[in-house]
């Protein structure tokens, strides 16, 4: 995993995250980021801080889910939150997370999401 995606994402947004372990290892919603950066989309310096703000489920949920889960490979086996029987407590990954907000913000749109699909 690139240094600057795990400082950027991992690390102050995901619950989940565990230094040292399956450190090779993306979520879709990183890799969304990751893209979004790449072609220009968003800049580092539009990126939130240190992952202090809140999740919550906005308006755009079913839609963040189709963009961002549908194509992670955690989501069959690993995924509380995108379960048939979703613990009220399970949180969804960072990726996720900063993708939310980041649409909340409306530093990016469900346009540039879903320009995202076909490149992983």
């Amino acid at each position: 995993m690139k240094k600057d995606i795990k400082e950027l994402i991992c690390r102050p947004f995901c619950s989940f995250f565990r230094e040292g372990v399956k450190e090779d290892l993306i979520c879709r919603g990183a890799q969304v980021v990751d893209n979004l950066l790449k072609r220009g989309v968003i800049r580092f310096a539009e990126m939130p801080g240190d992952g202090t703000e809140s999740f919550t489920t906005s308006s755009h949920r079913a839609f963040l889910e189709d963009a961002v889960c549908r194509l992670c490979v955690f989501r069959r086996d690993d995924c509380d939150f995108q379960s048939q029987e979703s613990p009220p407590d399970a949180e969804p990954c960072g990726g996720f997370i900063l993708i939310d907000l980041l649409v909340r913000q409306g530093v990016i749109s469900f346009a540039d999401l879903m320009k995202c699909d076909d490149e992983k």
